[in-house]
């Protein structure tokens, strides 16, 4: 391992309320996570997605073979070139850290992405952690994964890197706070595995970014800030937040093309998540509202440019035309 880590983040093992306090004193209002960054420290950073080859419980028969409705059988499609099990793991990060540092980035997070990358011993999972943190300008790992495959032994492992200075991300899929929902989507989890797995993780020091998905079938509007509420109260550290795509290929394009589900257009997706936000902590970090690596000729619907940098433009000056923020309705 790269014996000269030190400590790249606020030693609560949290996010540092003063600086996003400093972000809204700025004019700012959302906590964006570059915002964020840039005021944290004086290099940029990059993560760098790499596949380890994992599968999913839910597919391969640990749990389900059906996988979730809104995911198709053979996985996400990946449009980062070295992002991808055809080359080792070695080159995915070489590869990718060289071609940032040429663009000026100074360190880099190791992102285990495609898959359920907390399916697997513990032995194997320290092997691969250990190589990820092995690489000098890398300061930490974000692990992409499931909330039900959080067992004690591989957080351990996880809040020993954190002790010895690495940043450590989950990558957490929420999607949402209602079994309901979640029983519907096929997610094989309860809303309990999440509240356990945010828990637990904060215990350890390991950072938490949980991924949402508005405008799930059957969800009403209360329900989605409750979502938010839920999360908040729990001090999630960060979100990704995104629309409901429908793919090709997935039990959501049957339910689509019954006329069972009908997308959000734009204007009424940048609304809600303004709605979101607004009942959402003021201390969550916004990693992104929209989800762009979504290949048009696999995406059925919605069928506006999902571009996130454009969406979160649009959402920032709605909550502007409101005279507005994130948290401006959020109680604890």
């Amino acid at each position: 391992m790269n014996t000269g880590a030190q400590i790249y983040r606020n030693s609560s093992g949290s996010i540092d309320k003063n600086i996003v306090d400093r972000i809204y004193e700025e004019g700012f209002l959302i906590a964006q996570y570059g915002l964020y960054m840039k005021r944290e420290r004086d290099y940029k950073t990059f993560k760098v997605p790499v596949d380890a080859g994992f599968s999913c419980p839910n597919k391969d028969g640990t749990i389900d073979t059906r996988g979730c409705i809104f995911c198709p059988k053979m996985g996400r499609s990946i449009s980062v070139e070295y992002c991808n099990v055809k080359y080792s793991l070695k080159d995915q990060i070489e590869a990718q850290i060289k071609q940032n540092k040429e663009k000026g980035i100074g360190k880099f997070y190791v992102y285990f992405y495609p898959g359920t990358n907390t399916h697997g011993t513990p032995e194997k999972l320290k092997e691969l952690w250990d190589f990820a943190l092995s690489f000098e300008d890398v300061i930490g790992i974000s692990i992409g994964t499931r909330p039900d495959c959080l067992e004690d032994e591989k957080l351990d492992i996880l809040e020993n890197y954190v002790k010895q200075g690495y940043e450590i991300w989950i990558d957490l899929g929420v999607q949402t706070m209602h079994d309901k929902t979640l029983d519907f989507l096929n997610r094989k989890h309860s809303s309990d595995d999440i509240r356990r797995a945010v828990i637990e993780c904060k215990k350890r020091g390991i950072l938490v970014c949980g991924h949402i998905i508005l405008a799930l079938p059957n969800e009403n509007w209360d329900m989605m800030m409750e979502t938010a509420k839920v999360l908040s109260d729990l001090e999630i550290d960060a979100l990704k937040i995104y629309p409901l795509v429908v793919i090709e290929n997935t039990e959501l394009e049957k339910i689509y093309w019954k006329g069972e589900y009908k997308s959000l257009d734009e204007k009424q997706y940048i609304h809600l998540v303004a709605d979101f936000l607004e009942h959402l902590s003021p201390y969550v970090i916004i990693q992104r509202v929209s989800k762009d690596k979504v290949p048009d000729e696999i995406k059925i619907s919605p069928e506006w440019s999902l571009k996130r940098l454009r969406i979160l433009n649009e959402v920032s000056k709605e909550l502007a035309r409101r005279n507005s923020k994130q948290g401006s309705k959020y109680k604890k």
